[in-house]
């Protein structure tokens, strides 16, 4: 990533969505809402291998997944692995994937976030013995409703910054 040329935008929406990824709740708000928390670190990453592959790479991404592993206190190498795939599949099919209309993208974002968010109720039960449930649907809903404005966010961001 070149700061010099838009970088330094790359890392900062990076950054916020590491943020909104472990921003907790207010304790008003019903306990059950925490399982439609989107996958924000791995839809931001997608857009931008989507719209600039040649900006974000696959140790990149690896990296960035092994500061989320920390974040969420998971096991290492796990969103490290998840964000590689993530990056790996955006960057293969980048081209076919701008043609999509942004609809289309949500479906792609949806069935990302189910692989994503599977694996990792995998690893979960395997490792802690937590029991397997149907709320691994939730994040990938959410992300799949939240794409199109992230999205547009983006996408103008990167316009209006001149990242090229």
């Amino acid at each position: 990533m070149n700061p010099a040329n838009g970088g330094w935008l790359i890392l900062v929406t990076i950054l916020f969505a590491m943020v909104l990824g472990v921003v907790h709740l207010p304790e008003t708000w019903p306990a059950g809402l925490g399982w439609w928390r989107p996958a924000w670190v791995a839809m931001v990453i997608f857009y931008w291998v989507m719209a600039l592959p040649n900006r974000l790479g696959l140790i990149a991404a690896w990296l960035l997944g092994f500061l989320v592993d920390v974040l969420n206190a998971d096991p290492l190498g796990l969103n490290g692995f998840l964000l590689a795939t993530i990056t790996y599949i955006a960057w293969r099919f980048y081209e076919r994937l701008r043609m999509y209309s942004v609809v289309q993208q949500c479906g792609v974002v949806f069935l990302l976030v189910l692989g994503g968010e599977t694996l990792r109720l995998l690893v979960a039960d395997t490792m802690f013995g937590r029991g397997m449930s149907w709320a691994v649907v939730l994040p990938a809903v959410t992300s799949m409703l939240l794409w199109p404005f992230l999205y547009l966010i983006l996408d103008r961001l990167r316009v209006s910054a001149r990242v090229e």
